[in-house]
């Protein structure tokens, strides 16, 4: 691969997690609810000195070192996903460009485009094949350790975090099943439109993937 699209690669995966974090900040600017990993992420921050990014970073860190032991390799993308996804939800947060809702359907505005633009970032970000998020990781690993179906892995480790995260205060609210019922169609639109004109850019090679059904980071 020639440097200018080696260079290219990387600015896609970097503007895809911008947008995954930007998203995530839109469904927590919501109020009604978010996903299982952020409400883990945001119940965790009531009790620790870490802004919701940190906890993320941190606990994508753990998550790494846990899927080692049952061989899963962290490539470049992994450790790309582990910091800038907490990172750029940082920035957003930290930033306040946009108002709080004050508002039922403002809400909902908020949740919708959180959604749509966390699909469209996960698409951006699979498509250059730089390698699964941690999270994705530690689901295919139990999946191969275990002989379970990925489906199934990962709502259990969903389910888990969600708990986990809904027992700490975590915000959780309609919007948590909205965006159960619409991240894979939103994901499949995104994936779609990336592979047929991002992924040839970086073709023979292949794309790794793993179907999650959005599952972040």
């Amino acid at each position: 691969m020639t440097t200018s699209r080696t260079i290219l690669r990387y600015i896609i995966i970097l503007a895809g997690l911008n947008l995954c974090g930007l998203g995530t900040y839109f469904t927590l600017l919501a109020g009604l609810g978010t996903n299982p990993w952020t409400v883990f992420h945001a119940g965790l921050s009531h009790y620790l000195p870490l802004t919701i990014g940190q906890v993320s970073q941190v606990l994508g860190i753990f998550i790494i070192i846990l899927s080692y032991p049952l061989g899963v390799r962290a490539r470049i993308g992994t450790f790309l996903n582990m910091f800038f996804f907490g990172f750029f939800y940082d920035v957003w947060a930290e930033l306040g460009l946009f108002p709080e809702p004050t508002s039922l359907p403002a809400q909902f505005l908020y949740l919708l485009a959180g959604v749509a633009v966390l699909g469209a970032g996960l698409g951006l970000y699979v498509s250059v094949g730089l390698g699964a998020g941690p999270r994705d990781g530690l689901t295919l690993g139990l999946h191969q350790r275990l002989g379970l179906s990925i489906r199934l892995v990962r709502s259990c480790i969903e389910l888990a975090a969600l708990f986990c995260g809904y027992l700490i205060g975590g915000p959780v609210g309609i919007g948590t099943l909205f965006y159960a019922l619409a991240i894979g169609p939103a994901l499949q639109y995104s994936l779609q439109l990336c592979n047929r004109y991002i992924s040839p850019l970086f073709m023979p090679e292949q794309t790794e993937t793993i179907s999650t059904g959005g599952s972040t980071i």
